[in-house]
């Protein structure tokens, strides 16, 4: 997507450069509305790499391109048929299943009982006494991030202190970033935005100190729509960290949508 088309009705193309220079601090409404047009959702996210559910390359590739895609309804589909089923053969690739299982029945029905079955299947393959690897930590967050947007919310807390404890001695993932992210639009979901600001900082940092850029885009935008309510409630001046937000955003991949 070219300058002229990211900023056609919301900008100057010279203001967009400008921004993009770090020359000019844009309003948190301006941030928002570019992140919009750049189809940067808060809901809908791709992990960096994928997991492998079959013994078959062809499977995994298909999984890859309706992950990335978000056609949810044709990978649910895709992981009930029976030529995907009869091709997982091991525990890694039955806890990647679920996984996917949890994502497809989550984002097809937006029901949260299914979905969080599967995941605590997808959780039964780990095996005890071992490090918690960063499927697993994805596991947990996810589950949290259904449970917060169910009724049964007791227990959420306690999912993502297990998906950060000791994360250190995980192998790092680029997959590793989202747990923050999800972690902060829980907060944010539950309306408590400085909280969010506090996860999204964090995560930056956990970000920036691996060389990585996946989630950086999702992560600002959610960070301009914290930031615009709390400038609603306090009137609190953000332009330096609105700077700093959109020269990190056009330096990473963003032209898709999460």
């Amino acid at each position: 997507m070219t300058q002229k088309e990211v900023s056609r009705e919301i900008c100057s193309q010279a203001m967009l450069s400008s921004i993009e220079h770090d020359k000019y601090s844009p309003n948190v409404e301006l941030v928002i509305a570019l992140c919009q047009r750049l189809a940067i959702s808060l809901e809908s996210l791709s992990l960096a790499q994928n997991y492998a559910v079959s013994s078959n390359s062809d499977f995994n590739n298909t999984l890859d391109t309706l992950c990335n895609a978000h056609q949810y309804t044709e990978l649910l589909a895709f992981l009930q048929s029976h030529v995907v089923l009869s091709t997982i053969v091991s525990s890694a690739q039955t806890q990647s299943y679920y996984y996917y299982l949890a994502v497809a029945e989550f984002q097809t029905s937006k029901k949260t009982e299914r979905a969080s079955e599967d995941l605590k299947l997808a959780l039964a393959e780990h095996k005890t006494g071992t490090p918690l690897s960063t499927l697993d930590r994805l596991c947990f967050g996810s589950l949290a991030f259904l449970k917060n947007n169910s009724d049964a919310k007791k227990g959420i807390a306690s999912l993502y202190q297990q998906a950060f404890a000791e994360l250190e001695t995980t192998p790092y993932s680029p997959n590793l970033n989202i747990l923050y992210y999800l972690s902060a639009f829980s907060a944010y979901q539950n309306l408590n935005y400085t909280e969010c600001v506090h996860r999204l900082l964090a995560g930056i940092d956990f970000i920036v100190a691996h060389d990585s850029h996946y989630m950086l885009a999702n992560i600002y935008y959610l960070l301009a729509k914290a930031a615009q309510k709390l400038d609603n409630e306090n009137q609190k001046n953000e332009s330096e960290q609105r700077s700093v937000i959109f020269k990190e955003l056009f330096n990473e991949k963003i032209f898709r949508k999460f």
